[in-house]
């Protein structure tokens, strides 16, 4: 029985579901975090004196409407597929139209450049290129070899939002990129994974699928760990605590992530929440560690 059959609460938790809350959520997070520590680390002079919280609240939006535009979109064409292979989808059995998903991707999407219109010019520009990212990523790439590339590029972007709608450069740019990059990388494998097999009989050539289930496991914990040691590396000597706090706790999941049995995604499994949680935590301390180090 589908869940469309079961009544509104299990339709509208078919609906809440495509939405992909949990990702969107850590990416939103690390947007209004990294805006309040490129603020905080920049001086008193080169700081923007107002409305900097308002615009941060409309870009913090904005990332949460592209998580969900790429997400719905991803899965409203992959259709054909999750109903051979992952019928539990929210589409796939029949909980969402296929029409109301794409009508719901394009339109979160069209919504988080405006709410990134609002809080600025340059937030606009950086949001159009998270956007695209997702979008090349769900509409065709996801599917190619080239699959890491938007996810990586894409969660670039992520703390760049944050500093440019507060009007400052993100302080250790490059590092942020790097950084952020190889977790991209990283997560990109670790959602990938569980579903190799599947994708495989789709014919889709993937990176996860051309690397296979173990190669992709050993890359994404390997990127992961590497992040943290960076972290833990890279945070200011005052900032420390933060920085080591984020790093160790990080490392602790990879391990538990580790040596948790793996399977193929099945209804109700989310063998990504481990990973994702991961560099949520890693991210947020490092931004922590590097404010509290400028700050001290």
């Amino acid at each position: 029985m589908s869940i469309a059959k079961s009544g509104p609460p299990a339709v509208w938790r078919g609906y809440f579901l495509l939405l992909h809350p949990g990702p969107s959520a850590v990416c939103t997070m690390i947007t209004a975090l990294s805006g309040w520590s490129a603020w905080r680390q920049t001086g008193l002079v080169g700081r923007p004196s107002g409305g900097w919280a308002a615009k941060l609240a409309w870009a913090s939006l904005a990332m949460a409407l592209a998580q969900a535009s790429t997400g719905v979109l991803n899965d409203a064409v992959d259709v054909p597929w999750d109903r051979l292979y992952q019928p539990y989808k929210p589409i796939a059995m029949g909980a969402v139209p296929r029409l109301h998903a794409w009508l719901i991707g394009v339109g979160c999407g069209i919504a988080s450049l405006l709410a990134a219109r609002r809080a600025g010019a340059r937030s606009l520009r950086v949001m159009g290129l998270g956007l695209g990212c997702g979008w090349a990523y769900s509409l065709g790439l996801s599917r190619t070899p080239l699959s890491f590339l938007p996810f990586a590029s894409g969660l670039a972007v992520v703390p760049r939002l944050g500093a440019a709608a507060v009007g400052v450069d993100l302080p250790a740019q490059r590092s942020v990129t790097v950084l952020a990059a190889g977790l991209g990388m990283g997560l990109h494998l670790a959602n990938g994974g569980p579903d190799i097999e599947r994708d495989r009989l789709a014919g889709r050539r993937s990176l996860p699928v051309l690397l296979g289930a173990q190669g992709s496991r050993e890359m994404s914990h390997f990127l992961l760990a590497a992040g943290a040691l960076a972290v833990a590396l890279d945070t200011p000597r005052r900032g420390r605590r933060w920085g080591w706090g984020g790093a160790a706790a990080a490392a602790a999941m990879v391990l538990a992530d580790r040596l948790a049995p793996r399977t193929v995604r099945d209804r109700g499994d989310h063998p990504f929440v481990m990973p994702a949680l991961a560099a949520g935590i890693l991210a947020a301390g490092w931004l922590l560690g590097r404010e509290r180090g400028a700050a001290s």
